[in-house]
C-alpha cells in the first residue's frame, strides 16, 4: 500500500480549524499518588556451608521505591530528579501503568481512588527513554501512522474526509514541534544518516501529543541532547502543560538527570529521589531581581537542613553531587574518614561540607519525612481527592466510534505501515529475493533438465529437497524484523494504541502476500529448470506445495522470533531446529533406516511433509528407465514412480493430505501461547 499522502494544504487547514473549533470535552486531569512501594523479585544464588549441602535457591524481592508520594495538577510540569539508580524511571513506569506487579499504594485521579493508572490510557502520552521508531519511515509518515492509530476511536470532522482531518493534525504537529526541515527525511539511525537527535526527541514527543493527552509522562526526554536543545524541549513541555496549542491544559511529569540552571525554573515542582526514597518534593526556585534565588522552594529546604548551595554553583549540580551516593560494599564502614573529607574538599572548593554522601542521603530523607514542608506539600495534593469525580468518559463515549470501525481503522493503518516498512527494509527484501530467485537459479543450473532414469530419480529427490529447504528459510527476515519491532509493539500495545490481534492479523496478511509472490517465483524457476512433469496439473500441484511449505517456514520462524529476545538467540535456535527437521525429510536418510528413537521426528517435520508431497506428485507420473551402461555395470532394473516412492517409504497418495498438513502446521505455529 502507498505511504500516507498529504492532501491540499488549504483543505487540510480548513479541516483543522473546524476540528479545533468543534465543542469537545476537555476535562483536565490531576493525579496524586500516595505511599507507592515497588518491589521486584530477585533470585539469591544457593550457598554451601561447611558440612552442609547446597541451600535451595531462594526468591526474594528488592525494593525499588520506598513509599513515595507526590502529585501533579493540570497545567503543571513536575521534574523527577535523582542520580542513576534512584528510581526515576521506575516511578515513571508506575505512573504510566507499565508496572503493576509488585506495586502497592493508591492513585487519586480527579477525586477517584484507583490501584493503577490504566484507566487513563486513552488520555495518556508516554515517552520512553529509548526512541522506538521505524527507521525507514519519514518523519511525516511516522506522525501520520501514529495519528491514525491514536485517533482511531474518535469521531473526527464530518464535513471533510477522515484522511484530510488526520493530515491537518499531522501538519499542525510538524509546525508546533519545529519538524518542517526533516518532515520528508527518513528517521534513520543517529550517526548513520537520518534526522538529528533533537529532531528525533521532538518527533517522539509529537507522536504522543497528536491526540492531545491530558497527562504526559516522559522518561529523560533530554538525555543525549546538548544544553540548548534540552532547554527547547523543556520549553515545549511547558507550553503543552499551559495548553498554548489550544484546548486543555495537561499534567506533565518528566524525569531528568541533571538539568541546567535555566531549566529548573520551568518546572513547577521537583521530586528529588535517592535510593528510591523521597529527599524533597515541592517547588523549585525562581530568579529574583539582582540574581538571587527564591528560598520558598528547594533552596530554602537546603538552608533548613544545613546544606546551603554555594553562591556561584549551579543548584541542580549541587543537589546531584550531594545525593549521588558512592558505590560501596554493603558491609563496608560508612564513617566520615579523612579520605572522604579530602575528596569532598576538593569538590567543594576547600570546605569539606559533605563527608559521606550516603550519610547525607539518610540524613536528608529522615529530615524530609518530618518536615513541615512535606506536610504542606501533601496537603496541597490532598485537594485532588476532594475534587468531584468527572464523568467525561461517559460523555465522550457518545462520540466514540464502534469497536468494529476502530479495529478496521487500526488494521488498515498497521497493514499500510508494515508493508511500507517491509518494502524499504533491505534485510527483508534481500533475504526473500536471494532465497526465492537467486538460489533456485543456482540449484536449477546444477540439477538442470534431469533425465527420467533411475539415477536421475535420486537427483530429482535431492533437487526437490534442496528447494524445500531453501523455502523454509525464505522468510528468514522474520528473525531480523521482529526483534527490531518488539520494542515498538510493546510500547504501542501497552499504550492502548491497538490490541495484539490487530497487530497479529496485519502482519500475517502482509507476510502472506509477499510469501505467495516469492514462493510462486521460486516454484516456477525450479520446476522449469529441473524439467519436472510437463503438465498443468503437475505445475499447479508443485506450486501449491511450495507456497504451503514457505508459509509453514514463515510461521515457524515467526514463532521462534517471538519466543526469543535477541537475534542471536533466534538465529541459533531456528537454524538448529531447521537442520534437525531437514535430516528427517526423507532425502538424507531413508525413513526405513532411521533409528526407532528418532522416527517420531518424521511425523512432525513439516519439511518431510513438503518433500514427500512434491516428490510423490512428480514421481507417480513417470517411469524411470536404465541406461545401457547402468544395466551393464550396475545391473540396474527399471522402476515405476510408485515403486521408487515405496523404496523411500513415501506414500504416492499423500500429496494433498500432506499439503493440508502443511497449512495445519502453519496455523499451529501461529497460535498464541
Amino acid at each position: 500500500p502507498p505511504p500516507p499522502t498529504t492532501p491540499d494544504r488549504s483543505t487540510g487547514r480548513r479541516a483543522l480549524e473546524h476540528i479545533m473549533t468543534t465543542p469537545v470535552d476537555h476535562d483536565e486531569i490531576s493525579i496524586a499518588w500516595r505511599d507507592i512501594v515497588y518491589d521486584v523479585p530477585v533470585a539469591v544464588k544457593p550457598t554451601k556451608k561447611v558440612g552442609d549441602g547446597y541451600n535451595p535457591e531462594v526468591s526474594k524481592t528488592k525494593r525499588i521505591l520506598h513509599g513515595v508520594s507526590g502529585h501533579v495538577k493540570a497545567g503543571e510540569v513536575i521534574a523527577i530528579m535523582g542520580p542513576s539508580g534512584s528510581g526515576k524511571t521506575s516511578l515513571i513506569h508506575v505512573l504510566g501503568g507499565r508496572r503493576e506487579t509488585g506495586v502497592t499504594g493508591t492513585f487519586v485521579i480527579n477525586g477517584e481512588t484507583h490501584q493503577n493508572t490504566r484507566s487513563l490510557l486513552q488520555d495518556l502520552g508516554y515517552v520512553t527513554q529509548e526512541d522506538v521508531l521505524m527507521t525507514s519511515l519519514t518523519t511525516r509518515e511516522t506522525l501520520a501512522y501514529a495519528t491514525r492509530l491514536r485517533l482511531a476511536p474518535r469521531q473526527l470532522d464530518k464535513s471533510s474526509s477522515r484522511a484530510a482531518a488526520i493530515s491537518a493534525i499531522v501538519d499542525r504537529a510538524i509546525d508546533e514541534f519545529d519538524l518542517e526541515r526533516p518532515a520528508n527525511s527518513p528517521v534513520g539511525v543517529v550517526g548513520e544518516g537520518g534526522i538529528s537527535g533533537g529532531e528525533k526527541r521532538r518527533l517522539v514527543i509529537a507522536m504522543e501529543c497528536v491526540h492531545k493527552p491530558k497527562v504526559l509522562l516522559l522518561d529523560e526526554p533530554t538525555s543525549g541532547l546538548d544544553a540548548t536543545t534540552a532547554l527547547l524541549v523543556v520549553n515545549k513541555l511547558r507550553s503543552i502543560a499551559n495548553g498554548e496549542a489550544g484546548g486543555h491544559r495537561a499534567a506533565v511529569v518528566t524525569s531528568i538527570h541533571q538539568p541546567r540552571s535555566s531549566i529548573m525554573p520551568l518546572f513547577d515542582c521537583a521530586v528529588l529521589l535517592a535510593d528510591g526514597r523521597e529527599v524533597y518534593c515541592g517547588p523549585t526556585f525562581t530568579t529574583l531581581p539582582g540574581g538571587a534565588l527564591s528560598e520558598d522552594g528547594i533552596m530554602g529546604w537546603l538552608n533548613d537542613v544545613g546544606y546551603p548551595c554555594p553562591p556561584f554553583e549551579s543548584p541542580p549540580d549541587f543537589m546531584m553531587d550531594m545525593i549521588n551516593t558512592r558505590v560501596e560494599d554493603e558491609g563496608a564502614p560508612r564513617e566520615k574518614n579523612a579520605a572522604n573529607a579530602a575528596h569532598d574538599a576538593a569538590e567543594g572548593g576547600g570546605q569539606p561540607q559533605i563527608l559521606d554522601r550516603d550519610v547525607v542521603v539518610k540524613e536528608l530523607t529522615a529530615s524530609w519525612l518530618t518536615s513541615p514542608r512535606r506536610a504542606k506539600y501533601l496537603s496541597a495534593g490532598d485537594e485532588i481527592a476532594s475534587m468531584t469525580p468527572s464523568r467525561a468518559s461517559e460523555r465522550s463515549n457518545l462520540r466514540r466510534r464502534s469497536s468494529f470501525a476502530v479495529w478496521c481503522t487500526r488494521f488498515g493503518a498497521l497493514v499500510s505501515r508494515t508493508s511500507l516498512y517491509k518494502l524499504r527494509e533491505p534485510s527483508a527484501m534481500a533475504t526473500q529475493g536471494v532465497n526465492s530467485i537467486l538460489m533456485p537459479v543456482i540449484i536449477g543450473s546444477i540439477f538442470f533438465d534431469l533425465p527420467l532414469t533411475v539415477s536421475g530419480a535420486s537427483d530429482r529427490l535431492s533437487a526437490i529437497s534442496l528447494i524445500v529447504l531453501m523455502q523454509s528459510f525464505a522468510s528468514f527476515d522474520q528473525l531480523l524484523l521482529f526483534p527490531k519491532e518488539r520494542g515498538l509493539f510493546l510500547h504501542e500495545s501497552n499504550g492502548g494504541m491497538y490490541s495484539t490481534s490487530v497487530y497479529y492479523w496485519a502482519r500475517t496478511i502482509v507476510e502472506s502476500v509477499t510469501i505467495i509472490v516469492f514462493a510462486l517465483v521460486c516454484a516456477c524457476v525450479a520446476y522449469e529448470m529441473f524439467g519436472l512433469d510437463d503438465s498443468a496439473d503437475g505445475r499447479f500441484t508443485f506450486y501449491c506445495i511450495i507456497v504451503a511449505v514457505t508459509m509453514a517456514g514463515a510461521a515457524f520462524l515467526t514463532m521462534i522470533g517471538s519466543l526469543c529476545k535477541t537475534f542471536e538467540q533466534t538465529n541459533a535456535l531456528a537454524v538448529t531446529l531447521l537442520i534437525v527437521l531437514m535430516m528427517f525429510d526423507g532425502n538424507w536418510i531413508n525413513r526405513r533406516n532411521i533409528p526407532v528413537y528418532y522416527r517420531w521426528l518424521t511425523e512432525v517435520s513439516f519439511l518431510g511433509y513438503a518433500v514427500e508431497a512434491a516428490v510423490a506428485s512428480d514421481f507417480k507420473r513417470h517411469d524411470f528407465t536404465c541406461t545401457a551402461r547402468a544395466v551393464e555395470e550396475e545391473g540396474c532394473v527399471p522402476l515405476t514412480g510408485s515403486q521408487f516412492l515405496r523404496s523411500l517409504d513415501f506414500d504416492p497418495d499423500m500429496v494433498w493430505p500432506n499439503f493440508w498438513l502443511l497449512f495445519g502446521v502453519s496455523a499451529a505455529y501461529r497460535l498464541p501461547p
